[in-house]
């Protein structure tokens, strides 16, 4: 194993939760049955009273922490893409409808590999999209991960915040503040414009850089908010 091993997702979320909780004590952690998966081990173990995991039961997370909301609390769901489907009704009408301050840690977003046919994560920006009230977020760093949970929780109303199976990318350091619905001009440039989506920053940086080599100017963007667009 390699000595310069590289953090996840999961654990840039985990250790977020633990430094936000010592902040706020009204933060709260939720898992269905996926506390190490989704990297709240230390928040179980730090904060003890203030973590629950209701089991294999997505349905009853969403309600749960519905009223956890509406009791003046910050609940903060973390959950797998794909298991997220199965709460979809409570989404709309137990926190949506509601406006209820939820926060939904969206894990294993996008492709998993190994993981198996049955946790691909890429029906979220899909059914998510249409729910009113709703803001939705993809980072595309482990920092702006941070900066983007730091913002769901001093924001009101129901967030999500997407994020792949995969090692966090600090190549490209993110000092900006996340504005409310605001993109990320990461290069002007003119006739040409490059619109990444979180962990697609890579690859939009690469297409942008072959583009230079050829002699146009393309402006990259990172979008931050996939809604509000």
């Amino acid at each position: 194993t390699s000595k310069n091993k590289k953090t996840s997702f999961s654990k840039v979320f985990g250790d977020t939760m633990v430094s936000l909780g010592r902040e706020n004590k009204k933060l709260v952690a939720i898992s269905a049955a996926m506390t190490s998966g989704t990297g709240l081990d230390d928040f179980q173990l730090t904060f003890p009273k203030r973590f629950f995991d209701v089991g294999i039961a997505e349905q009853h997370a969403v309600t749960f922490a519905a009223g956890i909301a509406a009791s003046g609390f910050i609940p903060v769901f973390a959950v797998y893409s794909t298991f997220l489907q199965r709460a979809y009704d409570e989404i709309i009408t137990d926190v949506a409808m509601q406006n209820l301050h939820v926060i939904f840690a969206i894990d294993r977003a996008g492709i998993v590999g190994a993981d198996g046919e049955t946790h691909q994560g890429i029906f979220d920006i899909s059914y998510l999209s249409g729910i009113p009230n709703l803001t939705i977020m993809a980072p595309r760093s482990g920092k702006e991960l941070k900066n983007m949970l730091s913002k769901a929780v001093a924001m009101d109303g129901p967030v999500a915040i997407r994020y792949p199976r995969s090692d966090a990318e600090e190549e490209w350091n993110i000092n900006e503040e996340v504005e409310y619905g605001k993109a990320e001009i990461v290069e002007d440039g003119c006739e040409i414009a490059v619109l990444s989506c979180g962990t697609m920053f890579r690859y939009a940086k690469g297409a942008v850089d072959k583009l230079k080599e050829e002699g146009y100017s393309p402006a990259l963007v990172n979008i931050r908010f996939i809604k509000p667009l």
